[in-house]
């Protein structure tokens, strides 16, 4: 039983995992292929192809894999340069309880699901079709009906329920936005992780089969961070962490990734007392000469982050962070915030919070945090319902079933207000008190 409450984090490196794209050079290829494009319609037929040309200049003879790295980055590309910003939807939950699930409810539209296929995938060069759109509708129905299922369930039940819900969504996500899939059919099934009750730990990455994680984080390639009380959004690209993923085995204990969770960060320290990777966050802006700045603010005056992570994360050296009444302020130039890597994540209300990531340079979506938690609770309520009754019945700790107790209840309230966030243009929020 002790493995459920060690806080544990590994990574290894593993040259011959499961690769879903491969790197090369495009700076050398957008080069020849740009060549190539300013030729005559003389000389252009010459070559059997653009790519035939590439090739004969020396540049790379693209596999499939190297096929995939070129459309993730060009998706990349093109959402770093859409400058639209989702809408905050305020959701009182007095008057309002099943508010996101109604909206999630209003999305079982197959021209709905048509249009913001469209408008989420930036280089996708057709639409879904009715077929495709009628599928994915499908796929977005079953989760609401299998949430509002859990919700309903007894606690013994509801992580087998919620993990169901939760692929549902993810294989809707993942249509709607990776470059790599145009429909349910190209997914391959398997989960993509694994839970190790030995050890109490969710394995991913590596040698691990590909599958749903996997697909999850390459159709979250960008982080947006909206600060709406600064009316300030950024973004910046997430594949340095998707290749580390997919390079190295990852080992995170269920409690390490209970530690990233905002919202539990009052009762995980009960738990817990040596691991605080959740830190309160604020931006503003200034200009320093002639150029915005971006200003994070981390900490609460308390409990800080490491300083040398939080170089490596906003890429920038000692001088850019300095103290401020017990917390970091973090000065980066906008000429490079489209290349920092922090893990930024908002609460139920709003509130931005800053994740010390547990291993350097993964950053894990918020979605995908939320699936691999609630993957490890499924996994132990369906393979160990003896350890699963101990854990809801206090026989762990009374601190621990507290924890997870209110996880749960969390989860059926901020997995689907994070969906409504990838598949609407509206971020939702509870109401201010």
């Amino acid at each position: 039983m002790m493995e459920m409450m060690s806080w544990s984090a590994t990574i290894s490196p593993c040259a011959k995992g499961s690769k879903l794209f491969e790197s090369f050079d495009m700076d050398f290829y957008n080069k020849k292929c740009a060549e190539y494009d300013a030729l005559p319609q003389t000389e252009k037929g010459k070559y059997k192809s653009r790519d035939a040309y590439v090739v004969i200049q020396g540049g790379p003879n693209l596999t499939a894999l190297n096929k995939a790295y070129l459309k993730l980055n060009n998706e990349i590309d093109s959402r770093l340069k859409d400058s639209s910003i989702p809408e905050r939807l305020s959701i009182d939950l007095l008057i309002q309880q099943n508010a996101v699930l109604d909206l999630l409810s209003s999305l079982e539209n197959e021209n709905y699901i048509k249009d913001i296929y469209k408008e989420k995938k930036h280089r996708v060069r057709n639409g879904l079709n009715t077929a495709d759109a009628i599928e994915l509708m499908d796929c977005i129905r079953q989760g609401r009906s299998l949430l509002d299922a859990a919700i309903k369930a007894d606690m013994i039940a509801k992580p087998l329920i919620d993990f169901y819900a939760a692929c549902a969504y993810a294989y809707a996500i993942i249509v709607v936005h990776s470059p790599l899939h145009k429909s349910i059919d190209s997914l391959k099934g398997s989960h993509g992780h694994t839970y190790n009750h030995a050890t109490g730990c969710i394995e991913f990455g590596g040698d691990l089969p590909s599958g749903t994680f996997l697909d999850l984080l390459c159709a979250l390639q960008i982080s947006q961070i909206c600060d709406y009380h600064s009316n300030i959004s950024l973004k910046y690209s997430l594949m340095p962490s998707i290749e580390l993923v997919q390079d190295s085995s990852i080992k995170l204990s269920l409690v390490t990734l209970l530690s990233m969770v905002p919202e539990l960060n009052e009762y995980y320290t009960k738990v817990d007392t040596q691991n605080h990777l959740v830190h309160k966050l604020s931006i503003d802006t200034e200009i320093v000469n002639s150029s915005i700045t971006y200003n994070f603010y981390i900490g609460n005056g308390i409990d800080r982050p490491s300083k040398e992570k939080l170089k490596a994360a906003f890429n920038v050296d000692d001088a850019a962070i300095r103290d401020n009444q017990g917390a970091y302020k973090v000065t980066v130039p906008s000429s490079i915030i489209s290349r920092i890597t922090p893990c930024i994540y908002h609460d139920l209300r709003g509130q931005l919070w800053y994740i010390e990531s547990p291993i350097e340079g993964l950053v894990l979506p918020e979605l995908c945090l939320h699936f691999l938690i609630i993957s490890a609770l499924c996994n132990i309520m369906r393979y160990s319902p003896h350890n699963w009754s101990n854990i809801l019945t206090n026989k762990v700790s009374p601190q621990y079933s507290l924890l997870i107790s209110k996880y749960l209840r969390l989860f059926e309230i901020k997995y689907p207000m994070l969906v409504s966030e990838l598949i609407t243009n509206y971020v939702p929020v509870i109401a201010e008190k």
